[in-house]
């Protein structure tokens, strides 16, 4: 089975270097751009999605519809709040470069040093733990991907040869990456880096050794001049 995970596009408060987590922020023009130019490239490519899951908030959703070319998105998405962006709770609204000093959140540590992030949130009721994130993203993992419940009564050797897309978020897809790549130490929790927006990485599950392979990652599909066009949040 070969896995897409593709972070949402770029929104306002991209642009505003503002965190999002779980406010709902929809995408700007530029955001839609680089998602259709993403549908379009994958379309001329051959790719096509046998499912397509997404996060419920809009950005993320509007970026499956345009990055998967569905017609019917009511029917042809499939919403998991497991794929929701972190929650930042207070931090959320605020700018990245003054949090970045305010030594009263745990933001500071957030890119720098995810153990320490963690280890400020784990206990608090306002903002969520990267451990709680990975949680989640790992269940995922294993109820749609490794069990493939939403393939049954399809053959274990169709099955190998689909192909799924899952829309998410910065921190999410970091989530999701940690269980692909066992349960890295938390301090390794960016890995190579976030990926930009409307950025993929691409991940072959083999289901007869339980194994994943990352085969790319940070891959975009659209024009460079948009490129030239994102704001660098973290």
């Amino acid at each position: 089975m070969l896995i897409y995970i593709l972070r949402h596009g770029t929104t306002e408060w991209n642009s505003l270097h503002k965190i999002q987590g779980r406010t709902d922020i929809l995408l700007d023009d530029l955001g839609r751009e680089m998602a259709r130019q993403t549908g379009e490239r994958l379309k001329e490519r051959g790719i096509r999605f046998d499912k397509v899951y997404s996060s419920p908030l809009k950005r993320a959703y509007e970026t499956a519809v345009l990055a998967a070319c569905v017609e019917n998105p009511e029917e042809d998405i499939i919403t998991d709040k497991r794929l929701r962006e972190l929650s930042f709770g207070r931090q959320e609204g605020q700018k990245v470069e003054g949090m970045m000093y305010d030594v009263s959140v745990p933001f500071r540590y957030f890119k720098s040093a995810p153990d320490k992030y963690d280890e400020l949130t784990i206990h608090d009721s306002d903002t969520e733990s990267l451990t709680t994130l990975c949680e989640r993203a790992a269940d995922f993992l294993t109820e749609k991907v490794e069990r493939a419940v939403d393939f049954d009564g399809v053959a274990a050797e169709e099955t190998a040869e689909r192909t799924i897309l899952i829309s998410g978020h910065g921190a999410l897809n970091k989530a999701l990456l940690m269980h692909i790549r066992g349960n890295a130490p938390m301090p390794d929790f960016w890995g190579d880096g976030l990926q930009p927006n409307c950025g993929i990485d691409i991940v072959r599950y083999d289901e007869t050794s339980g194994k994943y392979e990352i085969l790319k990652s940070n891959k975009t599909y659209y024009d460079e001049n948009l490129k030239n066009r994102i704001t660098q949040l973290l």
